[in-house]
């Protein structure tokens, strides 16, 4: 065990030694915030009429964040990974690897230390935004749906962190890892419908969409940190901001499925990219 805990500790002030790394993990969401303050933002709200600013902006930072918290589940989690490939590139491994250290605690290390980090990062940066929303609008969110984003939230974390060390074990070198890290958290955004609504995308991207879990992953979040806000209006016009929030479950290929089903084969589909990364990783530490 205390091998296990020297080596997350050692993971962790590594990736948070890194300036570099710690900033490019936080691109993908600064790019977001950036688009949505700047651009976006004003489109989910510009449309209600009647409405209070102080509602208008309950409305717009939970849809935001709903996006938001999601991305940094993934880009933050694939950062932590980095510590992966250049510890491989480097031979940093073959130290440990003459060690009575067993190799599944190394490889073990890499993905606690992913969820540890990115789980931190996030649950703080939602700190951040309930803070944001009741000092700024007047509105709080309750109790209950702090807990449940918070517990949302690290669930995510745990499926995040199972793609993303699934898609490092795959890569080669350092600069495929850059290459993949620039482009990931963008290329989610989109399919996903965090930049913005499917139904924008047509129906044939909403069809590649529901079958990635991050789509699923955003409704259940926004739809979550939308209720209370959905509360504050009427009926008539929840119905439309539901498409237009991109809080409709969508279901996979236009067909209704439960969102508990999807987050248990989303679960499931994590335990098995888990095993296939703790091959590959086997595989590379073996040479």
């Amino acid at each position: 065990m205390h091998d296990l805990v020297s080596l997350v500790k050692r993971n962790t002030l590594t990736f948070l030694r890194d300036k570099t790394a710690v900033f490019f993990s936080f691109l993908s969401v600064i790019i977001l915030l950036a688009l949505y303050f700047l651009f976006i933002g004003k489109q989910y709200t510009s449309d209600l009429e009647g409405v209070s600013d102080q509602l208008k902006t309950y409305l717009s930072v939970s849809v935001i964040m709903g996006g938001v918290l999601v991305i940094n589940t993934v880009s933050l989690a694939l950062g932590v990974m980095g510590n992966i490939i250049t510890d491989l590139q480097f031979k940093r491994l073959d130290a440990f690897l003459v060690t009575p250290v067993k190799r599944y605690k190394i490889i073990l290390s890499y993905y606690i230390t992913s969820i540890l980090v990115t789980s931190v990062l996030t649950l703080f940066m939602w700190i951040l935004t309930f803070l944001y929303v009741g000092i700024f609008s007047g509105y709080w969110y309750s109790f209950l749906t702090i807990l449940k984003v918070s517990g949302l939230i690290v669930y995510f974390t745990f499926i995040s962190a199972t793609l993303m060390i699934f898609l490092t074990t795959i890569l080669k070198s350092v600069n495929a890892f850059g290459a993949l890290s620039g482009v990931l958290g963008t290329l989610i955004g989109f399919i996903s419908g965090i930049y913005m609504p499917l139904f924008v995308l047509g129906k044939s991207m909403a069809y590649v969409a529901s079958v990635v879990p991050f789509t699923h992953m955003t409704i259940l979040l926004k739809q979550v940190i939308l209720n209370e806000p959905y509360q504050e209006l009427p009926p008539v016009v929840v119905e439309n901001l539901n498409v237009f929030y991109g809080t409709q479950e969508i279901g996979v290929f236009g067909q209704p499925v439960s969102m508990v089903i999807l987050m248990l084969l989303t679960l499931l589909l994590g335990f098995v990219l888990l095993y296939f990364a703790y091959r590959n990783m086997n595989k590379k530490m073996g040479k």
